[in-house]
């Protein structure tokens, strides 16, 4: 009988020991991953938007002329601060610029990760040169949007979706151009996958990468040097909590295997953050019309920075074929 009670007493104690280890264990990694979580997609907000976020390009690129100009351009042009409620009841915040030309054609530029509207301003000068209405709305968990996390494009999509609804409902013959770059090159892949309305006429993707888990996956490896097969399905678990999505299901190749807007496919050789590799999967998904075009010794993002003319001739050549309208002359 004592011996029996003992060996009911080791086994108890046993399993007690399995027990709080597996906790200790759920609650390291669940702590992992919600600080994944917080590094990768916790609140981008900025106090002082004109102050660059530290090591971004847009520190290392200060000197730049091309984004000098677009600042300019963006501080003493006139704009307005706009909204629009998303499906969620939310309030969508973006800001606009219309031209004086009065074109039905509207742009919506969709920034990075870590970036705010202002650093989208060399791309919206640009457009707005070509006559075009500018409109760069604040993604999620960055500017001035009330959601608190980044979605890295997946849930942005849906956000870009009603705001092509509430330019197309004040205008039904508004012709619609999507333009993003790096997290907004993300969101407008995403987005193309949507049912959209003949009013989106063509995009521009600029740098983007194939699917949420694909660039979590790099980034651990490459940047964080820390093991994906553990860090990755924790990230994403605690993501599924908080954002209501796990990160295979944001996926910018499957959605553009049901896009049908005609999609120009930018990215530079020497990109060191989105990997040249992420464009030939994103490239043969598309469904629709599509051309790519790879900018020689371009790093991530800085495309139309350091290559303005080539940049801008390549988008030119896309808009004389998908847009039916040659753009106006910038001199």
């Amino acid at each position: 009988m004592l011996n029996f009670l003992a060996l009911s007493y080791a086994g108890r104690t046993a399993i007690t020991a399995v027990c709080v280890i597996l906790l200790v264990v759920g609650i390291l990694y669940l702590g992992l991953g919600f600080l994944f979580f917080h590094i990768a997609l916790g609140s981008k907000r900025r106090k002082d938007e004109t102050i660059p976020c530290k090591n971004s390009l847009f520190e290392r690129n200060a000197e730049n002329k091309t984004l000098q100009d677009g600042y300019k351009w963006y501080d003493e042009n006139y704009k307005q601060k706009v909204t629009c409620k998303n499906r969620k009841g939310k309030t969508l915040h973006a800001m606009e610029f219309r031209n004086p030309s009065n074109s039905n054609v509207w742009v919506i530029c969709l920034h990075g990760w870590t970036n705010v509207k202002r650093e989208m301003s060399s791309y919206a000068m640009e457009y707005y040169r070509r006559g075009f209405n500018v409109l760069i709305p604040d993604l999620r968990g960055h500017g001035d949007s009330e959601s608190k996390y980044v979605t890295m494009g997946w849930l942005d999509r849906l956000d870009v979706v009603d705001w092509i609804n509430s330019l197309v409902e004040e205008n039904p013959r508004v012709k619609i151009l999507l333009h993003g770059v790096s997290m907004g090159s993300a969101t407008t892949m995403m987005t193309t996958g949507e049912e959209l309305p003949e009013n989106v006429v063509l995009a521009v993707s600029d740098c983007g990468f194939c699917g949420v888990r694909e660039i979590f996956v790099d980034q651990c490896i490459r940047k964080y040097h820390l093991p994906p097969k553990i860090v990755i399905p924790a990230a994403s678990f605690v993501n599924k909590l908080m954002n209501g999505f796990f990160f295979g299901e944001a996926s910018a190749v499957e959605q553009l295997k049901k896009s049908k807007t005609p999609t120009l496919f930018i990215h530079g050789d020497k990109d060191d953050f989105v990997l040249i590799e992420n464009l030939d999967p994103v490239y043969e998904a598309c469904a629709a019309p599509k051309e790519k075009h790879i900018v020689k010794d371009a790093e991530h993002a800085v495309s139309g920075l350091w290559f303005p003319e080539e940049y801008w001739k390549t988008i030119d050549a896309f808009l004389a074929k998908y847009l039916y309208e040659a753009p106006v002359s910038q001199d």
